[in-house]
């Protein structure tokens, strides 16, 4: 068998992909790294299964200065910079290259955006749909948003203009009111956005207490820009916050599923702090608006007591003059009683004592003896009976004197 150099057999398969793919051909596949040098972009092509999600198929291709250049002017720069991240699923006109050193690379020559919107809408739907099964659409919205929501956790890229906007618009805010935030920086953009933000979820559970709300925030961006907030597993984790989320992801006309689940969702971050602002502002008219009602409730009873006394000082004082006037008509029906039953008394008392008198008089000794009877003494001893009488001076009382006898 004959041994070729290295070199030779290189060239022979750098001219049969030379003879078998002479022109540029169409290619899907999702991006598993994307990297960028001197103005060129390295990718790494990947296909997975659909059974595990295991890589089945992987080519390295570039984006040449050059040809990224033209496809800008092809295709809106904000656009093509979406569709080169890590995890875009893409469809991608290549040619195939394959240097005797440096081994077999696609050249990308073309995008198809199109294709990436619509792989982004279908794994939006699918999300949507498997939220919706599960039961969590609305397991945030329904977490009651405190009254005074100014004790803020927020979640946004430290660098973010949005962020800076939110802050710049709480801050400025023209009741004075004061909010307490604490920043937890998470990329909001490209792989490491759903897990930073969900590691900054985790945190923020463990102080929940310290918190009345989470502010999730981050500057404009296209339907590319915003794929992790249409992935199942942030979404998931959005949708358990334990605390209320109110969302500013984004200035696209179609939501993201993150607008979906959470609790509030506002096309941006000044949104975002004007929403919360009002909420104090709609508090403190409301309040107001209670303090001059209880006033003027307060005032009103106390008119109304005032007129309730003044007419229970009126009938009592006619009750008063009322009762005096009927005490006055007792007092002199009593007095002129106790009067009439005084003469009566005296007047019997006065027949009473007349008869005792005249009864008196009937009894008196000398009423007895003017009717011709005597009275015997004999020692100052009244004599009833002859055998009292003893012997010496006796004395006979008659109605008009005395006289005196001797016994024997």
């Amino acid at each position: 068998m004959e041994t070729l150099p290295l070199s030779e057999l290189a060239a022979f398969i750098r001219r049969v992909f030379a003879l078998n793919l002479p022109e540029a051909v169409w290619v899907s596949a999702e991006l598993g790294q994307v990297n960028t040098s001197r103005g060129h972009t390295w990718l790494t092509l990947v296909e997975k299964s659909e059974q595990d999600d295991s890589i089945v198929a992987q080519l390295d291709a570039v984006v040449w200065a050059s040809g990224l250049k033209r496809i800008r002017k092809t295709h809106s720069l904000k656009l093509v910079n979406g569709v080169f991240q890590e995890g875009m699923s893409v469809r991608l006109q290549v040619t195939a290259s394959f240097h005797e050193r440096f081994g077999l690379k696609l050249i990308v020559a073309d995008i198809d955006p199109d294709y990436t919107l619509g792989s982004l809408e279908k794994r939006r739907q699918a999300t949507l749909e498997a939220l919706q099964a599960a039961g969590l659409l609305d397991r945030n919205a329904q977490l009651p948003l405190p009254v005074l929501p100014q004790r803020l956790a927020i979640i946004s890229a430290d660098t973010a203009a949005g962020l800076a906007d939110f802050q710049r618009q709480l801050a400025d805010n023209p009741y004075g009111y004061i909010f307490h935030t604490d920043l937890y920086p998470a990329a909001m953009q490209g792989m490491q956005t759903g897990d930073e933000v969900m590691a900054r979820l985790r945190q923020i559970a463990r102080r929940s207490h310290e918190y009345d709300a989470i502010v999730l925030v981050r500057g404009g961006g296209g339907k590319t820009d915003l794929a992790a907030f249409n992935e199942y597993a942030i979404c998931e984790a959005l949708a358990d916050a334990p605390l209320p989320v109110l969302a500013g992801i984004g200035h696209e006309i179609d939501d993201t599923v993150a607008d979906r689940v959470v609790h509030r969702s506002l096309k941006t971050p000044t949104a975002v702090a004007v929403f919360l602002i009002e909420q104090l502002s709609q508090l403190e008219a409301r309040t107001l608006h209670l303090g001059r009602a209880i006033a003027t409730t307060a005032e009103q009873l106390r008119s109304q007591e005032v007129r309730t006394q003044l007419q229970y000082a009126s009938q009592l004082q006619q009750t008063a003059a009322a009762s005096l006037q009927a005490s006055h008509l007792r007092t002199a029906a009593l007095t002129e009683e106790v009067q009439r039953a005084a003469r009566l008394a005296l007047k019997t008392a006065e027949t009473k004592l007349d008869h005792q008198k005249d009864l008196l008089d009937a009894l008196r000794p000398e009423t007895t003896l003017a009717r011709g009877y005597a009275l015997v003494s004999q020692n100052g001893r009244l004599i009833t009976a002859p055998g009292e009488v003893q012997k010496g001076e006796v004395s006979v009382r008659l109605r008009d004197g005395r006289i005196r006898l001797r016994q024997v």
